[in-house]
């Protein structure tokens, strides 16, 4: 057995080298700084272990290969988060950086979904799914106190031969995970000016993991292991309580996948928000058919409660596409009521569109386009469908052509619904309105990221430095 002892460990976020699913080369961190709860999760699990944590973030201090080699010589083990976005540069760091050190690295993140490859690139183990448990494992090994074939959600190398381990089990009562560890970051530089009514001090939040649908596009419910959990509403709000009497937080991004998923959780949780002696606004990521009962008595409770910004992702209207990838051909029936309850109750209200889905055409396109500029929110965004790895449509699909359209064309749809979107007067003096009820807002991005801003609603170009 490994004699290896863990004292500190670094996890280390590397901004991607591409986001082609977007309509701008910027990958916008002058507007949209999100922390990476992920590592904060992992920090509090190791700090009740005694083991001295650091999470370093590219986006914040942009640091190259040198740097990053030199700082790591302070730890004892390194993780990377990956996305598919991220792979390339993640794996030409994890080699370099064993050509010089001897140092065992971690390789976590919807990346490593049935992809084990990152091994092949001095990667010592790829970790599969939730990390809570299997971070733990993982230093018993290094420790001596576990064998490598008895640690689970994993794979490595043995004998030159990649090894995959059964999953991990999953966190049945996330009531009982400590709550992340916030003081890694300088929580300063995080934000998103994307929400209209955002203040800082910002963070995020979850209040729940998996979710409930079975979207083919989408990996959330095999990297949750297709199972809808939910913390206590008690237990989100002594987090809540913990980040404004420590930091001030006068904003929280809830990313659920889906939140509060019944009436009943989100009015318990709205109820005893209002009663807190302090002012809070927060966001959240609803589905088309969210609150289909009571609707507006809930929406009003959450506004009550400082919720100012809705989103949704409809991804098309078009009822064979909506088919295609398994979401119900009413949804974008129901997304028009909630948004006209919202409306009037002053939400703040965005939907997420994909271009490129299975089955699109030219028709199609300009159908959920048309939808989009009529369904009354104020925010649109327009994507071109990234095939993340694991996702039904990457397993369906590997040869077999989704649509006929080019990805040159796909990207022209998304700048052209972009920019019909936001040239609309009623869009711009409904924004203005909401603006000048957060005059701190425009400031910010006025000296911050307007740049951004405008390369996000498709009327400039730019592209931002990388390391």
């Amino acid at each position: 057995m490994l004699m290896r002892k863990i004292n500190k460990v670094g996890f280390i976020y590397l901004t991607p080298t591409s986001g082609e699913f977007q309509i701008t080369d910027d990958l916008g961190y002058d507007i949209q700084r999100r922390p990476q709860l992920g590592f904060q999760y992992l920090c509090s699990i190791l700090k009740k272990r005694g083991i001295e944590t650091d999470i370093l973030d590219q986006s914040v201090s942009f640091f190259n290969f040198d740097w990053l080699l030199e700082k790591i010589k302070e730890y004892d083990m390194i993780g990377f988060y990956c996305s598919d976005c991220q792979e390339a540069k993640v794996k030409t760091f994890c080699k370099r950086i064993k050509e010089n050190l001897d140092i065992p690295i971690l390789v976590g993140g919807p990346s490593t979904m049935k992809n084990p490859s990152f091994l092949d690139y001095q990667c010592d183990m790829v970790v599969h799914g939730e990390g809570e448990i299997t971070i733990q494992e993982i230093v018993d090994y290094y420790e001596g106190r576990k064998e490598i074939e008895k640690i689970k959600g994993i794979s490595y190398k043995k004998d030159n031969q990649i090894i995959t381990a059964d999953p991990q089990k999953i966190i049945e009562n996330l009531d009982e995970l400590p709550f992340p560890d916030r003081s890694k970051v300088d929580i300063k530089y995080y934000y998103d000016y994307l929400l209209f009514g955002m203040k800082v001090p910002y963070v995020t939040m979850i209040a729940s993991r998996g979710c409930v649908n079975r979207c083919t596009y989408c990996t959330s419910p095999r990297i949750w292991g297709h199972r809808y959990r939910r913390r206590g509403v008690d237990n989100v709000l002594a987090e809540v309580d913990e980040v404004v009497e420590k930091y001030n937080v006068k904003y929280i991004s809830f990313q659920d996948d889906m939140f509060g998923l019944t009436n009943d959780w989100i009015e318990d949780f709205c109820k005893k928000l209002i009663k807190r002696p302090y002012k809070l606004n927060w966001m959240v990521i609803l589905h088309p058919f969210s609150m289909r009962k009571d609707t507006e008595k809930i929406l009003g409770l959450m506004r009550k409660a400082g919720c100012n910004t809705l989103s949704f992702g409809l991804q098309s209207s078009h009822p064979t596409i909506l088919k295609n990838i398994n979401r119900h051909q009413s949804e974008p029936e129901q997304l028009e009521r909630i948004i006209s309850i919202a409306n009037k109750l002053g939400f703040v209200t965005a939907v997420g569109y994909i271009f490129g889905l299975p089955g699109d055409t030219k028709e199609t396109i300009e159908t959920t386009i048309d939808y989009s500029l009529d369904c009354g929110s104020l925010l649109a965004s327009y994507y071109k469908l990234s095939i993340l790895r694991g996702s039904d449509i990457d397993l369906d699909y590997k040869d077999k052509k989704l649509t006929n359209l080019t990805d040159e064309e796909i990207m022209a749809f998304a700048v052209k619904a972009t920019k019909k979107f936001y040239s609309r007067p009623k869009i711009i003096l409904r924004a203005g309105y909401i603006i000048a009820k957060n005059p701190r807002w425009f400031v910010k991005v006025l000296s911050k990221g307007l740049p951004s801003i405008l390369a996000r609603i498709g009327f400039i170009r730019t592209k931002e430095r990388r390391s």
